[in-house]
């Protein structure tokens, strides 16, 4: 008989069920979702619901949402552009430049060393 693997589900299927409901109207009813909040409402842990392949499809979405109604806020006004750019990057948004540089046709550049040798007086 073998033996089950990791940490025992904490949420029966009928609570999971009952999440998935309550996340789907909650993404569709709430202006600016988060994931905390929507977590704390429905005293289950935020943690919870990334350990739970079932809601992963419905968190991307969340997070889709908050990132367009963020970005489209700031942009027009609506919202502080301080406070969604900090909501902004706590979705893993950046506002540093990354530069990378490559050589001809976007090949890794070869640095080389030329040894002219030693010279001694």
């Amino acid at each position: 008989m073998a033996r089950p693997v990791g940490r025992p589900r904490s949420l029966s299927a009928k609570r999971v069920k009952e999440l998935l409901e309550l996340l789907r109207n909650y993404i569709d009813n709430t202006d600016i979702p988060i994931i905390a909040e929507f977590a704390y409402k429905n005293q289950v842990l935020r943690e919870t619901l990334y350990d739970y392949s079932e809601f992963s499809t419905l968190l991307k979405e969340l997070i889709a949402k908050k990132e367009t109604v963020l970005e489209r806020g700031m942009l027009s006004g609506d919202l502080v552009p301080a406070a969604a750019i900090f909501s902004l990057k706590q979705l893993n948004w950046s506002d540093k430049q990354k530069t990378e540089i490559t050589g001809k046709d976007g090949k890794d550049l070869i640095v080389k060393v030329l040894d002219l040798g030693s010279t001694t007086d």
